[in-house]
C-alpha cells in the first residue's frame, strides 16, 4: 500500500498564486494549509481542492508558523511549499517513489528553479538551488528567524549528513515564472520589517556609515556573481543591497531617532 504524504502550505493573501499551487498538488492525500489572516479569496479557492485542510492561524512567526503546519500533518512523510511555487508530475512521482522504497534518510533536498520575468536565474546570487522540502514529521523542527533552518532529533543538520539525501535535480520545484520588480516592491515592505524587527529583538544594533556602506558593498559583492546575467544581474545586485540596506536603516531608526510609542509624537507635537 502506498505511503500517504501530508504537503505543508503556509498562505497569507495569496490569490496570485495559490490556483497554480494546488493544481500541482492533486496527486497528493493531504494539503495542511496554514492561513496567516488572508482577506482576499486564498481560502475561497483553497477550499474548492477536495485534498486541502485549512488551519487558521494568526501569524505568529515564520518558525511559529512553520512548525504549527508540521504539528496539524496527519502522514508521517512531509512536504513544504510555498503558495508561489508548483512542482513538475516528475517530481510528484519521484517523491512517492522513495518514501515507498524504504529510504535511509530523513530529510530530502529538492533544487528550485528561480525565475524573473520568465528568465531562469541560472547563475550568481539567488540561483536555482537546493532546498530541505521531504522530511520525516516526528524527527524535523525548524528553527532559527526568517531564514530558517531545520533540527534533525533536535541537532542542526549541519551536523548529521549522513540523514540528508538529495533528490536527482531534474525533479524541480518551480518559483514563480513572472516574478519581477513590481513583486519585489510589494513584498518589501513586510519582509524588511520581519527580519529588521527580529535582528533588532535579537540585540543588533548599526550606525549611519554601516546603513551606507551596505549598501554599496552589497551591490559590487552580489554583482561579482551575477555579472553573467547581463541586465538581470544588475537588477537582482541592487534589489539585494536595497535590501539589505533598508534592513539595517530600520535597526538605525530604531535605535537612534526612533519615539518610545506613537503617543509620544502627539504628546510632544499636538500636546
Amino acid at each position: 500500500m502506498s505511503k500517504k504524504i501530508s504537503v505543508l502550505l503556509l498562505t497569507q493573501n495569496s490569490e496570485k498564486f495559490i490556483k497554480r499551487c494546488l493544481d500541482s498538488l492533486t496527486r497528493f492525500d493531504e494539503v495542511v494549509i496554514i492561513d496567516g489572516g488572508s482577506t482576499d479569496r486564498t481560502l475561497e479557492i483553497a477550499a474548492s481542492y477536495e485534498n486541502v485542510v485549512i488551519h487558521k492561524n494568526p501569524w505568529p512567526g515564520f518558525i511559529a508558523q512553520r512548525n504549527f503546519s508540521i504539528d496539524k500533518a496527519t502522514h508521517e512523510w512531509c512536504f513544504m511549499i510555498d503558495s508561489d511555487e508548483a512542482m513538475t508530475v516528475e517530481l510528484a512521482d519521484e517523491i512517492y517513489k522513495i518514501v515507498n522504497n524504504n529510504p535511509d534518510k530523513v530529510l530530502y533536498n529538492i533544487c528550485r528553479t528561480e525565475y524573473y520575468l520568465g528568465q531562469e536565474v541560472s547563475s550568481g546570487h539567488g540561483k536555482s538551488w537546493w532546498q530541505e522540502r521531504l522530511f520525516i514529521k516526528d524527527r524535523v523542527r525548524y528553527t532559527g528567524g526568517n531564514h530558517h533552518e531545520h533540527l534533525i532529533d533536535g541537532k542542526p543538520v549541519h551536523e548529521q549528513s549522513d540523514k540528508i539525501g538529495y533528490i536527482n535535480q531534474n525533479f524541480r520545484v518551480l518559483h514563480d515564472p513572472t516574478y519581477g520588480i513590481e513583486d519585489w516592491v510589494k513584498k518589501v515592505p513586510r519582509f524588511t520589517l520581519l527580519v529588521a524587527n527580529e535582528k533588532f529583538e535579537r540585540g543588533k544594533r548599526v550606525g549611519a556609515i554601516e546603513v551606507l556602506a551596505t549598501l554599496y558593498w552589497t551591490f559590487f559583492h552580489i554583482f561579482k556573481k551575477s555579472w553573467r546575467l547581463g541586465k538581470l544581474g544588475f537588477v537582482i545586485s541592487a534589489q539585494t543591497a536595497i535590501f539589505r540596506a533598508l534592513i539595517k536603516l530600520i535597526i538605525y531608526e530604531k535605535t537612534q531617532i526612533g519615539f518610545s510609542s506613537k503617543s509620544d509624537v502627539h504628546d510632544k507635537y499636538l500636546g
